[in-house]
């Protein structure tokens, strides 16, 4: 039972993220003609592929457009996301609401070890331009629904044109009204299940899993009531097929719900130094693997096997305790990916049964 999710680079607004397995509600379009067998009606230029596509092992995933449904311009301690109006991935520290208590927007993440970019950076610095994104406290930036929104934001300065208006979905559309959507996925209340995820372009930060009731209403704060534990380290599939263990960074203070568990990216980006005369490279952080080959040549868009900024072809296997006190019923499983580069939070919802 596996799960999938598509990230953004940091060098662009664009936020690409989307759960597979359970098949979410945000893939809904793959029912459609042109969207079937991990295609779409339209190549994504200038890369000439779909903006949501990925690998899930040897197959394409049937993702459609689920990676372009988000929140952007979403900032910790903040009522509400501005869609992106004042600026997104640039790196320069950015208070989305600059009247709201100062106290609530102190971030919470500032051990280099749990940060993914700009761990040199004094916590709380001018140079600590990522500040005040997501990931710098878990749960804590507004989103504008659980499940996403389908082009981000009101703004074009925010949320992509890459979203396609179908007859399920236009631009602007929550997830939580799509239709139920059902995946097959049944789990057993108290069992280790498997999902898994697939890095596109990368925006650091982490992820947590949460339930919500069908019968409830589908909301941030019913989904925060029932986060989804990690049970054990996640694995890697990269791109050649290879399959390895993580040591898995797992980050539970600072977090919402409180005391919740968060798991980090663990796949570093990478900033060119020169890019005149493309000299080489830095990474976030050291990947989990040797994969020196993605910086020979050093493409700021390129992938290694476990680092990069734009990749398609790198899962993650996640093995999540379902918890036991649940009662017997029908579930949506929210998947929420809070950015460290950039002000953007990417979420999924897939129908799930708990027997």
């Amino acid at each position: 039972m596996r799960v999938c999710v598509l990230g953004g680079c940091v060098v662009a607004a664009a936020a690409h993220s989307n759960l597979i397995y359970p098949k979410p509600r945000n893939a809904i379009d793959s029912l459609l003609p042109g969207w079937k067998n991990g295609t779409a009606p339209y190549a994504w230029q200038p890369y000439g592929d779909p903006p949501c596509g990925c690998t899930n092992g040897t197959e394409a995933c049937e993702s459609a457009q689920t990676c372009l449904w988000f929140s952007v311009g979403c900032s910790i301690g903040c009522d509400t996301c501005d869609g992106g109006a004042q600026g997104t991935a640039n790196p320069s520290a950015k208070d989305r609401c600059p009247g709201v208590n100062p106290h609530k927007k102190v971030a919470t993440i500032n051990d280099p070890l749990h940060r993914t970019i700009n761990r040199d950076a004094q916590a709380g610095s001018d140079a600590d331009w990522t500040r005040f994104n997501p990931w710098r406290a878990p749960g804590s930036a507004p989103v504008y629904d659980p499940c996403g929104r389908a082009s981000g934001g009101p703004h074009e300065t925010g949320g992509h044109g890459e979203f396609t208006n179908t007859s399920y979905a236009v631009v602007g559309s929550m997830g939580s009204k799509l239709p139920k959507f059902p995946s097959g996925a049944v789990w057993k209340a108290g069992s280790v299940v498997e999902t898994m995820w697939s890095l596109r372009a990368n925006h650091g930060g982490g992820y947590q899993y949460r339930l919500c009731p069908l019968n409830s209403e589908l909301t941030e704060a019913c989904m925060q009531e029932t986060p989804v534990p990690f049970a054990e380290n996640s694995k890697l599939m990269l791109g050649n097929g290879t399959m390895m263990t993580l040591n898995s960074t797992f980050v539970s203070e600072g977090t919402l719900p409180a005391g919740s568990t968060w798991q980090m990216n663990p796949i570093p980006g990478y900033v060119v130094r020169n890019h005149g005369g493309w000299n080489c490279c830095k990474r976030w952080f050291e990947p989990p693997c040797d994969d020196a080959q993605s910086l020979n040549p050093p493409q700021q868009l390129s992938q290694g096997l476990c680092s990069g900024e734009w990749l398609t072809k790198v899962t993650t296997y996640d093995y999540l305790r379902i918890p036991e006190h649940l009662e017997p019923g029908e579930y949506v499983l929210g998947f929420r990916y809070d950015c460290e580069a950039s002000a953007q939070v990417w979420q999924s919802c897939s129908d799930v049964t708990i027997v």
